[in-house]
């Protein structure tokens, strides 16, 4: 996750979106699992040890964020407002098919401009058919996927996400293989560090875990 470089613009360096930083989601049986790392980079300068890359978009959707900084919080409050909107005038939550799809048509509008959103993301949560694990791309494309990741240690996460990952993992499972990706990320990816959020989505909501929690899943 990382802050604009102003600088790059001399030589057109601008152009190729960097993300440092690792964010993973997976769907388990009952809900998804989703962390993050907290370092914001500039360049190889750390702007941040205390990033929040996880937000809550409703009760039972949450969005990942990578990418140009200021680009991803405006994209996540637009998207929480028009949600917000919604359930305002309907009476109901949107569901995450509703929150991933609206984000798109963001993104795509955007990208049609030539001046697309330099981020990546991911839109997680519970429907009623069950978990969703949505990953975008800046253009708008979107996709319904087991588990994602992104970001600069995005490769090494999904070395353990595509070895460990199977279908009807439990909670505790999926909390596992999430919190392990990350670490693994952390300890071989520059631009991912300073320790981790994670959050799971299940039928009462949405829980952020305490330090003491990811501890434990750390140690074990």
């Amino acid at each position: 996750m990382n802050n604009p470089n102003f600088n790059g613009m001399a030589n057109n360096s601008y152009m190729e979106p960097k993300h440092g930083t690792t964010t993973i989601a997976l769907r388990f049986k009952g809900g998804i699992a989703a962390a993050a790392d907290k370092r914001a980079s500039m360049g190889t300068f750390v702007a941040s040890k205390k990033a929040d890359k996880l937000h809550e978009l409703n009760n039972f959707t949450v969005a990942t964020i990578a990418g140009m900084v200021s680009d991803a919080q405006y994209l996540v409050n637009l998207t929480r407002a028009n949600l917000n909107l919604y359930e305002l005038g309907r009476g109901y939550s949107p569901s995450t098919k509703m929150a991933g799809n609206l984000l798109a048509s963001i993104m795509y509008e955007q990208y049609r401009s030539y001046f697309p959103y330099w981020v990546q993301m991911i839109v997680a949560g519970l429907d009623k058919d069950g978990p969703h694990v949505y990953t975008l791309d800046m253009a708008g494309g979107i996709s319904d996927e087991d588990f994602a990741s992104t970001g600069s240690g995005s490769p090494v996460a999904y070395g353990v996400l595509e070895s460990q990952w199977k279908e009807d993992l439990t909670e505790e499972e999926g909390l596992k293989i999430a919190i392990l990706a990350l670490a693994t990320a952390i300890s071989r990816d520059a631009a991912t560090g300073d320790g981790m959020d994670v959050v799971i989505v299940n039928k009462k909501g949405v829980k952020r875990l305490t330090s003491e929690e990811v501890k434990k899943y750390l140690e074990a």
